[in-house]
């Protein structure tokens, strides 16, 4: 009997391990950089002489360095919020991504951590063909010259590093 409950366990345990691995090997990981181009006309709530609270939005287009594959492009729009003040800007955001299907990615734009020179992203969720999907980004900014007076420009460098459910 025990000999019989011996084997038993073992076998559901490489069961379990084969279907995790079998699981783990649909999984495609793909990661790939590009560069999106935005503009915006945002508002700008001044608290005090010190203090304001900025909430863009950005509207423009991504292109992959490799100039195809998955999402070279496509739409980008941002909604965010900053709060800026004498050594501390913060801001939260939330950017979609549009490909030309009209299928959608939601990722949330996180604060740039302390010294580093980078900020962080993360896929918050996927529609149609990307529902399941996890993701990060890493991105860099830059703020050219923005014309007229009172918008405001950007580039945005970015590595995207992706994992579909299948």
């Amino acid at each position: 009997m025990k000999k019989w409950l011996l084997i038993s366990a073992l076998s559901l345990i490489l069961v379990i391990a084969w279907g995790l691995e079998a699981s783990a090997q649909s999984k495609k990981e793909m990661t790939f950089s590009g560069t999106h181009y935005w503009s915006s006309a945002g508002k700008v709530f001044p608290v005090d002489a010190g203090r304001l609270i900025m909430q863009p939005e950005l509207m423009g287009v991504r292109v992959n360095d490799s100039g195809d594959g998955l999402f070279h492009g496509a739409s980008v729009h941002i909604v965010g919020v900053s709060y800026r003040t004498k050594g501390y800007s913060g801001f939260r955001g939330y950017e979609t991504w549009i490909d030309k299907d009209g299928d959608k990615m939601i990722w949330e734009l996180l604060d740039t951590p302390p010294g580093a020179t980078t900020s962080p992203a993360r896929l918050l969720e996927g529609t149609g063909k990307y529902v399941g999907w996890q993701g990060t980004i890493e991105y860099t900014l830059q703020f050219p010259k923005a014309f007229p007076e009172g918008t405001s420009r950007g580039i945005c460098r970015e590595t995207v590093k992706l994992v579909s459910p299948q």
